[in-house]
């Protein structure tokens, strides 16, 4: 009986009539029900709701959109079907612990007591934004804001489970099983989540980085080569220039702070990502798929940000210290300044190309420069 169970199960939901459909969207809105004249609180915890269609009213897309999660179940595969064969007709009854209802009501009370502690960074909130916009001008899709906020809670309660302080992109992968209306955009947002899901990567951070030292560097250069490479003022430089290496040796100071902290968000999400079969909101079949196409992003972002902290380490360490030889000095501070960007241009056919194409034929930086240019069209 739905309103005095803590985890209900409806089938076939969407056949249901306008009588059960309001008594439905009471329990499941306000955990109410009316009974006559008396209405009666619901211990509700959970539902999970079956069909074998989707709706085609909106009164019955007002009750599709109170369940946040959403998975689409395809018919068994043949290896799945040979498994399911081959198994013994006679199945021993499950035992069911008699206080499976308190305990949940303990693990449930626990994780929401914890949701005000859980922080969510706003790059998780700028990808949440992206992709909102890309839902509507590219799937034509409309996602309430209600619904959004459902999702940030869903993301936050993802991170207290496994005992996080805030989420990280990884459980923005449930996105994809929150934001469709019919399975074939799943996809879609699939898609969209792989290719922004890597920190950092679409601000472009270790560019803009690269191009901030490179003109950092230039200004070093010409500083040392003022002062004959006294960066302390021992030989007898000019204060006015001992003063200009000081304000370039504190803005490479907070470079370094900022690469630091994207190098420890990087890593953090390597190590979420190597062990997300073991996410206990995602299956292990699709927390596989995700894995193969995430860590070698990851990976490359990583590897990428630790070459522009060295760098940024080898400025500040040329500008601080007299104990180096000025040729030295010189020199790392001339290879700062002369590296290459490694700048890509597109001609206007690959830009016409499709998504699917540009990503068989782009990886990684490349591919989101790629995406850059043909927005620039």
């Amino acid at each position: 009986f739905l309103p005095t169970a803590t985890v209900g199960f409806l089938d076939e939901i969407f056949k249901a009539n306008s009588a059960i459909l309001n008594t439905l969207l009471t329990i499941l809105n306000e955990r109410k029900f009316d009974n006559g004249g008396t209405r009666y609180d619901c211990p509700l915890k959970c539902v999970i709701g079956a069909s074998n269609e989707l709706p085609e009213s909106e009164e019955l897309d007002a009750l599709l959109d109170r369940f946040l999660l959403r998975s689409y179940v395809t018919s068994v595969s043949d290896d799945g079907l040979m498994q399911i064969l081959s198994q013994s007709s006679t199945t021993e009854p499950t035992d069911v612990d008699p206080n499976i209802s308190n305990k949940l009501d303990e693990v449930v009370a626990e994780i929401s007591t914890t949701l005000d502690g859980i922080s969510m960074g706003q790059d998780i909130c700028i990808l949440i934004r992206d992709l909102r916009a890309f839902l509507r001008e590219d799937l034509g899709l409309y996602v309430s804001d209600r619904r959004l906020v459902k999702a940030s809670r869903l993301l936050r309660v993802s991170a207290a489970s496994h005992g996080r302080k805030s989420v990280d992109f990884v459980d923005c992968l449930l996105l994809q099983h929150v934001l469709w209306q019919i399975p074939e955009q799943r996809e879609a947002i699939r898609e969209f989540l792989w290719d922004n899901l890597t920190p950092g990567k679409s601000d472009g951070i270790v560019e803009q980085t690269n191009f901030l030292l490179q003109g950092i560097a230039s200004e070093s250069l010409e500083m040392v080569k003022k002062t004959m490479g006294d960066v302390t003022g021992e030989s007898g430089a000019r204060t006015s220039d001992l003063d200009a290496i000081n304000s370039i040796r504190k803005e490479i100071e907070e470079i370094e702070k900022l690469m630091q902290q994207h190098s420890d968000d990087l890593e953090r999400h390597i190590k979420l990502l190597n062990g997300l079969t073991d996410h206990l909101w995602i299956g292990r079949d699709e927390a596989y798929a995700a894995q193969q196409h995430l860590l070698p992003l990851a990976e490359e972002a990583s590897a990428a940000v630790s070459q522009a902290l060295t760098d940024t380490i080898s400025l500040k360490f040329a500008l601080s210290s007299n104990d180096v030889e000025n040729d030295l000095r010189t020199s790392v501070i001339e290879v700062l300044t002369n590296q290459d960007s490694d700048d890509i241009s597109f001609t206007e056919q690959e830009l016409q190309m499709s998504l699917k194409e540009a990503k068989r034929q782009y990886k990684g930086d490349n591919l989101r420069k790629w995406k850059n240019a043909r927005k620039e069209l």
